[in-house]
């Protein structure tokens, strides 16, 4: 973690964070990275932040051993997330703001002096543009679907699969998945789910 410096006051040792691009870890890198990303579009909540860092470790083999994500009650979850936002948050560099998290202006500073390479943000703003407007049922229906090996631990699956096909819709509906990708996420078959379609008069991209 980032280094401090400590200074007498009254006697008494008072260690001051030291924050320097330098001295950030590539994990803390990647929330500051996530969050700062489209303009330091708010992030709302925990939950959307674990599945985006999540997606994003999925495209890029290197963050995978980084951030360690793991089954848990809701799907993929990494301890190590939570621990660096919180020391993120207590160096005041991202502020919570009725559970939305943006970069502080300290933050944005240290953001605009980093240098990730374009294929990295490309894929973080493609992500976060993704989930910004879902709710949580549909970024988790999402997740399980696509990464069912992070079903197992779940406490909401078995009911949030009655949904799938609603939530399929959805999705569909947003413009936010193919045709083929909301047939799987509805649990049905090409042709099923394009007369289900058809039947309610909803369109779709080919």
């Amino acid at each position: 973690m980032s280094p401090v410096r400590s200074y007498n006051a009254s006697n008494r040792s008072v260690r001051i964070p030291t924050i320097t691009i330098d001295s950030l870890e590539d994990d803390e890198q990647l929330i500051i990275y996530s969050i700062g990303a489209l303009g330091n579009t708010p992030l709302r909540g925990r939950l959307r932040l674990q599945k985006l860092l999540f997606l994003i470790s999925n495209a890029f083999e290197n963050f995978k051993a980084l951030l360690e994500f793991e089954p848990h009650l809701y799907g993929p979850y990494s301890e190590a997330v939570d621990d660096i936002l919180d020391d993120l948050i207590s160096l005041g560099l991202i502020d919570k703001e009725d559970s939305r998290y943006v970069l502080t202006k300290k933050g944005i500073d240290i953001y605009n002096h980093l240098k990730p390479r374009k294929e990295l943000v490309d894929v973080i703003e493609d992500f976060k543009n993704f989930l910004k407007d879902l709710s949580g049922d549909e970024i988790l229906v999402f997740v399980y679907v696509l990464y069912p090996e992070y079903i197992g631990e779940s406490i909401v699956w078995d009911d949030l699969k009655k949904d799938r096909i609603k939530i399929a819709k959805s999705l569909l509906r947003k413009e936010k998945i193919s045709f083929g990708k909301a047939s799987e996420i509805a649990g049905l078959g090409i042709s099923e789910f394009e007369g289900l379609l058809k039947e309610e008069n909803i369109r779709w991209r080919i």
